[in-house]
């Protein structure tokens, strides 16, 4: 992969180097986990829209966020 350069403010410089990991592998794993995020709350609204045409109760926020937990603790790897 290339490498890429980004400026960052002199007072954040402190906390890059307090991660304990290079800050390109930090980087990939919070962009790894924001996009599951974003994945799992569309999964979310998908389970949301789903109930409603098969006309039964709809589930929270709170409970489709649990169940695609709950999905994926349990898919294959």
């Amino acid at each position: 992969m290339p490498n890429k350069t980004i400026s960052v403010p002199d007072d954040v410089v402190p906390i890059i180097e307090s991660l304990g990991m290079p800050f390109s592998t930090w980087v990939a794993d919070a962009l790894r986990r924001h996009a599951a995020l974003q994945a799992g709350s569309s999964m979310g609204r998908q389970l949301l829209a789903d109930a409603a045409l098969a006309g039964s109760h709809a589930p929270s926020e709170a409970e489709s966020r649990a169940a695609v937990e709950r999905m994926e603790r349990s898919a294959p790897r």
